[in-house]
């Protein structure tokens, strides 16, 4: 399978039969199929595919290899077709315009059990593009997006392409990049994007061509990650249909796999891990220790004989006084009585 060169579009390229690897690497990084064993399999979930359009109608390849990569994760999904790609002779490019088009329809309709995952992020801004997003979102629908509209890092590439790929305004877009494995190329890479929120492996990861036969992925790509994650998003939340879309968002990111090292914060919060999203417990939330009442203060002991030994006190100091003035006075009226 041709590898995407950059240019906001992916290139023409041969289809044919290819083998699948023995060892699935990405889906085995992903544990996809034991994710499969304990789920849904994205049963009464709609997956939108705004990509190049798939299916033997499709003028290019690339949308049709994201919808078999849903498929292949989350085959009981119903998958939906949204085509912005608009191919040319000598280079293809995103439709702006389309694609707000064909997110605000989107919008307009049911979006229960809703995900969309925009494969070809547009290399520019578009009036309504980022409300139709906001809409879908308000709504309770995911949004998937890929992190760049190229693999292939340059020369003259930016640092940081979060402010070039659209749209990007909403942070609740669930952003992804494409990670290598132990078979892919070490030197290829993907444009860093800050606002990647997590990460899938794509080389070996197993699809379909155009004309049905199947295919695998030969390249580290950002569009074919989103469609991954997609999937297991798909998973999660046919497993759990009474869950929100930010419950559902919120389990992919605190059940990755960490970054391994690599990608830094351009990883996001690390590697998808698809069977700990379904079977991890939940972490509780440890309960507030109880508040204790202060004890109030012991009351002081009422003495019924207080009052009693108090006057047995003084009584006994004026007692004992008269009776020493006594002994004093006693000798003088003595001498007295006795010289009359």
């Amino acid at each position: 399978m041709a590898r995407n060169t950059g240019g906001g579009a992916p290139p023409k390229t041969e289809t044919g039969a290819a083998p699948v690897p023995e060892q699935v690497a990405p889906f085995a990084i992903m544990r996809i199929d034991e994710a499969r064993q304990v789920s849904k399999e994205g049963q009464g979930i709609r997956v939108a595919v705004v990509d190049s359009g798939f299916g033997r109608g499709a003028q290019d390849y690339h949308g049709t290899v994201a919808a078999g990569l849903i498929s292949q994760i989350a085959p009981k999904a119903r998958l939906s077709d949204h085509p912005v790609l608009k191919v040319g002779q000598e280079k293809s490019t995103i439709e702006a315009k389309k694609m707000v088009a064909e997110l605000s329809s989107l919008a307009k309709g049911n979006v229960k059990g809703m995900i969309v995952d925009i494969g070809l992020p547009a290399t520019q801004q578009a009036p309504g593009l980022d409300a139709a997003v906001d809409t879908l979102i308000k709504r309770g629908a995911i949004v998937v997006m890929a992190s760049d509209w190229s693999e292939v890092v340059t020369d003259s590439d930016p640092l940081d392409i979060a402010s070039k790929a659209f749209p990007h305004a909403n942070d609740s877009i669930v952003t992804v990049s494409a990670s290598g494995t132990w078979q892919s190329d070490p030197d290829f890479k993907v444009l860093p994007n800050s606002k990647t929120d997590v990460t899938a492996p794509t080389y070996g990861a197993p699809s379909m061509t155009l004309f049905g036969k199947p295919c695998w992925v030969d390249s580290i790509t950002t569009s074919f990650a989103a469609a991954e994650v997609a999937g297991v998003l798909a998973l999660i939340w046919s497993t759990n249909p009474g869950w929100s879309a930010e419950q559902v968002i919120d389990r992919l990111y605190n059940t990755t796999s960490g970054r391994e090292g690599q990608g830094g914060r351009y990883w996001g919060a690390g590697v998808v891990n698809a069977y700990a999203a379904l079977t991890r417990p939940p972490v509780e939330e440890a309960a507030a220790a109880p508040e204790v009442e202060q004890a109030p203060m012991a009351r002081e002991k009422v003495d019924p004989l207080a009052s009693v030994r108090e006057n047995a006190i003084w009584w006994g100091i004026v007692g004992g006084g008269a009776l020493g003035l006594g002994l004093v006075l006693r000798p003088m009226f003595s001498r007295r009585k006795g010289s009359m």
